[in-house]
């Protein structure tokens, strides 16, 4: 059973541009209960905003990848088995691919 709060993460999808550059886009979820019929809904939404902008600042600081410069982010609020709310965004992060000519199968 998850315990809360939640992130998760989804690559829908990607491209391969020229040269090894690799770009893909992934969607973020991060939720919490919000209490009761959904109390604390705007406590939430700030703090799981708060969580989804460092994660994004950690990304940043990795020279190994770019992350996308602006990144819009949406206020989610729904009803399970709990009040959950929090934020979704997606965004790109490229990298270069490492090629390697014995990798391919000839």
């Amino acid at each position: 059973m998850p315990q809360f709060p939640v992130a998760l993460f989804f690559i829908n999808n990607g491209q391969l541009n020229a040269g090894r550059d690799l770009v893909y886009t992934i969607q973020f979820w991060y939720l919490d209960k919000s209490g009761v019929e959904g109390e604390f809904e705007q406590e939430v939404i700030s703090d799981q905003h708060q969580i989804a902008n460092d994660i994004i600042m950690a990304l940043r600081q990795d020279r190994t990848i770019s992350v996308d410069t602006n990144i819009r982010w949406d206020a989610i609020s729904e009803k399970f088995e709990d009040y959950l709310s929090g934020v979704t965004l997606t965004f790109n992060i490229s990298a270069t691919g490492q090629f390697n000519n014995c990798d391919f199968p000839i």
